[in-house]
């Protein structure tokens, strides 16, 4: 499978290896970074440190994850240029922006902090009413086929990967990013951007489940969150709040669920 060139950076590289008698001077493929400014209006939003590619999707996505627009409906217009990205909403989110300027830049290893979530899970519903269920056996599958296709990862081992799916296991959006977090937003944007319901969706993921990390799941509607790294305490508490089910630990043959249990079926 190719990966787009553009988001990784071929540098030299000095490699000691175990019974070679000298080191060896290699090229090597490098994760490359970016420093992405968002502005909503003509006032700065934020500053993202992510991959490349894929700018409007992440500005979007993180503006669904964070609550501070209810969907893609809002957005009069979105410009890309460079290091930029420039928002224009119809609708008046004054208070909801200033309730998520708390973190102004958004690393490459953290989202939004959690004294945000109380915030934000006021401003959606638990989403306890969705019907989707899906089986253990294509859980298994959608963790290997996120596998399959980090192929960025395999060539850098620096970046994260993330995909929504829906029941039947069909791909809707699949992105790599430096930041687990920027992965999970870019996929909510391409999907907000198809207009497709996010309460049948599932949303699979390299990265551990912070409470933040799974509060964006939830802030957008989707109703099971999967990954094959681990949960924090944080991320269990806010899928028990919000009504997610959150299996982690996805490797081999094996998973664990720790909240919904009664969406995943098994055969």
């Amino acid at each position: 499978m190719v990966f787009d060139m553009s988001i990784t950076v071929r540098r030299s590289v000095t490699r000691i290896s175990a019974g070679d008698e000298q080191p060896r001077l290699i090229d090597d493929d490098v994760a490359a970074d970016r420093v992405l400014e968002v502005f909503v209006g003509n006032e700065y939003f934020r500053t993202f440190l992510c991959s490349p590619g894929l700018e409007r999707e992440l500005a979007l996505g993180h503006l669904l994850a964070q609550g501070v627009i209810d969907s893609a409906d809002e957005i009069e217009h979105i410009h890309s240029k460079e290091s930029r990205v420039s928002v224009i909403l119809k609708t008046n989110r004054l208070s909801r922006l200033e309730a998520s300027k708390i973190d102004r830049l958004i690393t490459i290893s953290c989202g939004a902090v959690t004294s945000q979530t109380n915030l934000l899970t006021r401003l959606r519903p638990p989403h306890t009413y969705s019907s989707l269920h899906i089986s253990a056996a294509r859980i298994l599958e959608l963790v290997r086929d996120l596998n399959l296709r980090s192929q960025v990862f395999k060539a850098t081992g620096g970046t994260h990967s993330a995909m929504l799916c829906d029941e039947n296991g069909k791909v809707l959006a699949y992105a790599e990013d430096v930041g687990r977090h920027n992965a999970v937003d870019k996929v909510i944007g391409i999907v907000a951007f198809m207009k497709h319901d996010f309460s049948q969706c599932i949303l699979v993921s390299s990265g551990r489940q912070s409470g933040d990390m799974v509060l964006k799941a939830a802030t957008a509607g989707v109703p099971i969150v999967v990954s094959q790294a681990a949960p924090l305490d944080s991320g269990i508490k806010v899928a028990l709040d919000t009504g997610v089910t959150l299996v982690c630990f996805v490797r081999g043959r094996r998973m664990n669920i720790y909240t919904g249990p009664e969406r995943i079926l098994v055969d």
